[in-house]
C-alpha cells in the first residue's frame, strides 16, 4: 500500500498530461462535464450461448480476495481482539486454549469472522498478508514461538510499533478458520533470501529439517501450513518503500529468489512485483520474470491523490475512475504477450502468467489517511465507484487470476468495528453480491452502450486517451444451477441526473423469477455509521416469471443487480 507517491514524478506526470490534453488536434477538452439530458435505451439481448470466452474456465472466486496488513486497526481490533481496548468475551472466539503454543493468543472477533468466512456473507476465498508496505521491514521470525518471548518491533512503513502477537502461525490458522487460501508476501526490502527460504520451509516443509521442526514445535502439529501463493516483494519500485530499487535491480534479485524458492518447494505459485501494469517497470520486470512466476502483481487505488488534479467534479472522478483500470489490465496483458513472444523467437515455450491485482480500492486520502489509521467512511458515491471496479474484474477475468481488496477490516475497508460491534459500509453490499453470485459462471456478451462520458476525470489519462467510459456500465454472466441456469446482470448507472430504461431480451430462456437488488440515495454523501448502520442498504424485490414485463428503470446515480433464474429452452 502506497504511503506517499514520489511528488516529483507526480508533478511531472500531471504537467505532461495537461500538455498532452492541450495538444489534442486543437481541441481543448471539456473543462466541465457535458452530460446528455437523457440516456438511450439499447435492448440487452442476452443468450446463454453467446459467451465472450466460451473455452475459458469459469470466473474464479479468487477475484474477491481480501488483504490484511499490520496497519491501523486491521489486525488488532479488526480480525482479532484489540489488546489495548479488549472486546467483551461473548464477541470473541477464544484462541488461548491452555496449550503452550496457544498461550497469549488473542481471540478472533466472532462477528468479523462470521462475515469474512467462506460460508459467511463475503465468502472471502483468499487473504494476502502481512503487507503491503509493512512487509518490507517485517522479519517473520519475530512473530513465531511463545508470544511472551516475541519482541515488540518498530515498523517503518507506518511508523508505529508491532507487538508481534499475530504472526505466521496465527495468520495461517485464521485463514483455515475462514476457509481462505493464504497468500504471503515476502520481504524483499530489508529481508534476505536466506530468510525467505526459511519462511517457505517453515510453512511447507514436511521433513525433519530445521524450520519444519520449528513449525511442528510451535504449532503442536505435524501438518504443514501448505502456503501456495508467495509474493516477491511489495511495491519495490516506490521511494516510500524500504529497500526501494530499480527495475533492473529488482529483476536480478527476484529471478534468483524465484529459482531458490522453488528448490525448497516446487509446487508454490510465485507473484512478481509490478506497478500498475502499464509502466516501464512492468515492461522490464515482465520481460524476464515471465519465465519464473505464475502471476504479476499490480496495484491501483482510484481517487487517491485526486486533489492533485484540477479541482471539482468529485462525483465524475469517482464513478468514472475505474475506466483506467481496464486499460492498465489490457496493457499489462500485452506486456505478458510481448515477453512470451520474445521467448518464442528464442524457441522457448511461452509461460502462462496471470495478473494478480492484489491491492485495489476506492481510496480518498482526504477521508482516510495515516492520521486516522486510513479509516475511510465510504459514502454513496464511493460505492458507485467501487461497483465500477467489480465490473472490470468480471469483464477481465480471463486476464486477472486473482484480486485482493485492500483491506478487509477498518483500513479503507467494507467493515468497521468498535470493541462492541461491526458496521457494514456502503461498499460492503456490492462486494457481498459479487462474491456470492458473480463467480463460477461464464461471461456473457452484452451490447455496447452509446452514451459515453467525455468530461474531467481522475486520473486525467482517461480524458487524455479519450477512453470515454459509458454512463451505463454493465456486465452479465450465466451460471449453471441445480434447477437450471441463472443469468446475473449488474447495471451501474453513472449518470448524475438521468434514469435509464433497461430492456432485457432473454433468448431461449424460460424465466421462473427475477430477484432485483437496488442501491439508490438522493444524498450522494450518505454513509452508514454505528449510530445509523442502515442508511444505505439495498432494496430487494422479487418478480415471478409470469409477471415480468422485460423492462426495469435503473435510476440516476444508482446500481441494480438482477438475478434471472430459470431454465434454458435451447
Amino acid at each position: 500500500m502506497t504511503t506517499s507517491v514520489n511528488s516529483a514524478f507526480e508533478a511531472h506526470y500531471i504537467k505532461h498530461a495537461r500538455l498532452a490534453l492541450q495538444r489534442e488536434a486543437g481541441e481543448a477538452p471539456p473543462a466541465s462535464p457535458k452530460h446528455p439530458s437523457e440516456l438511450k435505451s439499447v435492448p440487452l439481448f442476452l443468450s446463454a450461448q453467446n459467451l465472450v470466452h466460451p473455452s475459458e474456465p469459469p470466473i474464479s472466486a479468487l477475484l474477491y480476495g481480501g488483504f490484511l496488513e499490520h496497519l491501523g486497526r486491521c489486525i488488532y481490533g479488526g480480525i482479532v481482539d484489540d489488546y489495548r481496548n479488549p472486546s467483551p468475551a461473548q464477541l470473541l472466539i477464544k484462541q488461548d486454549d491452555g496449550t503452550a503454543h496457544a498461550k497469549g493468543r488473542l481471540g478472533w472477533r466472532k462477528d468479523v469472522k462470521e462475515i469474512l468466512a467462506s460460508d459467511g456473507e463475503l465468502e472471502v476465498p483468499m487473504m494476502r498478508w502481512p503487507g503491503g508496505n509493512f512487509v518490507s521491514n517485517y522479519h517473520w521470525q519475530d512473530g513465531i514461538g511463545p508470544i511472551a518471548d516475541r519482541p515488540k518491533t518498530i515498523e517503518l512503513a507506518w511508523l508505529s510499533d508491532d507487538p508481534n502477537i499475530f504472526g505466521t502461525d496465527e495468520y495461517v490458522e485464521y485463514c483455515q478458520g475462514l476457509g481462505a487460501e493464504p497468500y504471503i508476501c515476502l520481504n524483499m526490502g530489508s529481508g534476505t533470501l536466506e530468510e525467505a527460504l526459511a519462511w517457505v520451509e517453515y510453512c511447507n516443509g514436511t521433513s525433519n529439517s530445521k524450520y519444519a521442526k520449528l513449525r511442528k514445535q510451535n504449532t503442536g502439529r505435524e501438518e504443514p501450513h501448505n502456503v501456495k501463493y508467495w509474493g516477491l516483494g511489495n511495491e519495490n519500485y516506490g521511494p516510500w518503500q524500504v529497500g526501494n530499487m530499480s527495475a533492473t535491480e529488482y529483476t536480478m534479485k527476484a529471478k534468483s529468489w524465484a529459482h531458490a524458492l522453488r528448490l525448497v518447494d516446487p509446487t508454490i505459485k510465485l507473484v512478481s512485483c509490478g506497478h500498475n501494469g502499464a509502466t516501464a517497470w512492468d515492461r522490464e520486470v515482465l520481460a524476464t520474470m515471465v519465465g519464473y512466476v505464475d502471476l504479476h502483481s499490480i496495484h491501483f487505488y482510484s481517487m487517491v491523490y485526486h486533489e492533485r488534479s484540477p479541482p471539482g467534479f468529485l462525483y465524475e472522478k469517482n464513478v468514472f475512475g475505474p475506466a483506467i483500470v481496464e486499460l492498465y489490465i489490457d496493457v499489462c496483458q500485452s506486456l505478458i504477450h510481448l515477453a512470451n513472444n520474445e521467448r518464442a523467437l528464442l524457441d522457448i515455450p511461452p509461460r502462462e502468467v496471470k495478473i494478480a491485482f492484489d491491492e485495489w480500492n476506492v481510496w480518498d486520502k482526504a477521508k482516510g489517511n495515516a492520521d486516522n489509521g486510513l479509516e475511510q467512511w465510504y459514502d454513496f458515491t464511493d460505492m458507485l465507484g467501487f461497483v465500477g471496479w467489480l465490473n472490470v474484474f468480471v469483464r477481465k477475468h480471463k486476464e486477472v487470476g486473482l484480486a485482493n481488496l485492500a483491506q478487509a477490516v477498518n483500513v479503507i475497508a467494507p467493515l468497521m468495528t468498535t470493541k462492541d460491534g461491526v458496521v457494514r459500509q456502503t461498499t460492503f453490499y456490492p462486494l457481498k453480491l459479487f462474491s456470492k453470485y458473480m463467480k463460477n459462471g461464464r461471461l456473457m456478451a452484452t451490447p455496447a452502450q452509446p452514451d459515453t462520458y467525455i468530461g474531467p476525470t481522475f486520473p486525467v489519462t482517461i480524458q487524455t486517451l479519450k477512453l470515454q467510459p459509458a454512463y451505463i456500465d454493465l456486465v452479465a454472466i450465466v451460471v449453471d444451477t441445480t434447477d437450471g441456469i441463472s443469468i446475473r446482470v449488474c447495471v451501474l448507472n453513472r449518470h448524475p441526473t438521468a434514469d435509464w430504461k433497461a430492456d432485457f431480451r432473454l433468448d431461449a430462456f424460460d424465466l421462473d423469477h427475477v430477484e432485483i437488488h437496488e442501491m439508490y440515495s438522493d444524498d450522494l454523501e450518505a454513509v452508514n455509521t454505528f449510530h445509523s448502520p442502515d442508511t444505505v442498504v439495498p432494496a430487494v424485490s422479487k418478480v415471478e416469471g409470469e409477471d415480468w414485463k422485460g423492462t426495469h428503470t435503473v435510476r440516476k446515480h444508482s446500481w441494480s443487480f438482477f438475478l434471472f433464474n430459470g431454465k434454458s429452452t435451447s
